[in-house]
């Protein structure tokens, strides 16, 4: 899930108003880890019979995400760490170059860091125009103080604008900033076809739930940026004293997938729920997505579902998956090269049900109404974290993993 195991069980506490279980009686539950081997790996699917599943890169430490240059290059993300360049990704021969992207803050030497704080590089994207201008954006989660009375470093997601100059970042611009506060996490970007940036940002992870019901504030929310950081025109609480000119959506626990559907253009956002009850969410502006007193999960530790998991005034979510699938990148498919998953949503899935060693990709079809027709889970048997999912220019399908020993694996039709 997007929050620590120990913040969760106090949010989970403080929400049926216990007091929190000792996580160090927590035991890792699940299947022992396995190494993706460099071999070719075949699967089969509901509608794309024959599929090849190969590794491309390794070496890398927790995948993050992904984004596809246009010459066929790709940038791979080590969360928190190093934005890495991976030469020929879509190529017969990739090759992870071993110097990262230099210009990307590094905050290895911080003092004071919890073992709940994520800092440094989380989402990277291009612009529309990146063969032109060569720009591209990154959300950095970037410490600012330390918090005595907390114990903590205060932080702030900050949206960066660079140029991309061979290996290195170079005309660096922080074109938006969240406050400094005490738990945030994760984020994602996403270009619209009109060219306006949405940035999904996690709700606090220290037992603040309501930062994500407060319009002061951008965590637990889906903004909606002009290319140059400013807001968008038209966002619904635009001229609210009390509330962010930026936030398009409220209500947010951690929506760590954004995604453009190519039928409608409508943006989808997956969410981590908590014990249960993650979401795909179709993003309607000013609209409430409920949490933390709307959802379909129970707490860490066990809790009975709530009775009325869609609150009156709060949007209910397009998909839920009970048991959990730790959703985080979400790509729609719109390549030639696998004609039997044309539109279909693919979900980048960590663990399955509180079991580590059992996630995947997770494949949705939808309808015109983007009503779930069936889902498939795929890529299960390589019990691996899976963090996100991109479409490359060539048409095929690429994954990456969030593992100590992380990997990105390609997705094709099998020869024969």
């Amino acid at each position: 899930m997007g929050f620590s195991r120990t913040s969760l069980i106090a949010i989970g506490a403080a929400l049926i108003g216990i007091a929190p279980v000792a996580a160090a009686a927590e035991e890792e539950v699940g299947l022992k880890p396995v190494r993706v081997e460099d071999r070719e790996y075949r699967f089969d699917s509901a509608e794309q019979h024959g599929v090849a599943v190969r590794v491309i890169a390794r070496g890398l430490s927790h995948g993050y995400s992904m984004a596809f240059l246009p010459g066929g290059d790709a940038l791979v993300v080590e969360r928190g760490v190093r934005l890495r360049l991976l030469r020929g990704a879509t190529s017969d021969a990739p090759r992870l170059l071993a110097d990262a992207i230099a210009g990307v803050p590094d905050y290895s030497k911080q003092e004071h860091v919890h073992p709940d704080d994520v800092l440094g590089i989380q989402d990277v994207a291009l612009h529309p125009d990146f063969a032109r201008n060569g720009l591209i954006y990154f959300t950095n989660n970037k410490p600012i103080t330390f918090d005595a009375k907390a114990g903590r470093l205060k932080s702030s997601l900050v949206l960066v604008r660079a140029r991309l100059d061979g290996t290195r970042l170079t005309d660096m611009a922080e074109i938006m900033t969240g406050a400094p506060e005490v738990g945030i996490g994760g984020s994602r970007i996403q270009f619209s076809r009109d060219g306006l940036v949405y940035v999904s940002v996690g709700g606090l992870s220290t037992g603040d739930d309501a930062s994500s019901q407060r319009l002061d504030t951008i965590y637990g929310k889906v903004l909606r940026l002009n290319a140059d950081g400013t807001p968008a025109a038209g966002n619904p609480f635009a001229g609210r004293k009390d509330a962010r000119p930026e936030i398009l959506t409220y209500g947010h626990r951690d929506p760590l997938g954004l995604g453009i559907e190519p039928r409608t253009g409508a943006l989808f956002a997956s969410e981590h729920g908590p014990q249960g009850g993650d979401e795909l969410n179709r993003i309607l502006p000013g609209r409430n997505y409920g949490w933390p007193t709307s959802t379909y999960g129970n707490q860490y530790g066990g809790s009975p579902l709530p009775q009325a998991p869609v609150a009156a005034g709060t949007e209910g979510p397009t998909m839920v998956w009970l048991p959990a699938i730790a959703p985080s990148g979400i790509a729609f498919y719109t390549g030639d090269r696998f004609p039997g998953w044309k539109n279909s949503l693919f979900i980048a899935s960590a663990r399955r049900g509180q079991v580590n060693g059992t996630g995947g990709i997770i494949r949705v079809v939808l309808n015109d109404r983007m009503e779930e027709l069936r889902q498939e889970v795929l890529l299960d048997s390589l019990h691996q974290r899976f963090k996100d999912v991109r479409q490359g220019p060539d048409g095929l399908l690429y994954a990456l993993t969030d593992e100590d020993a992380a990997v990105v694996v390609r997705i094709s039709p099998a020869a024969d």
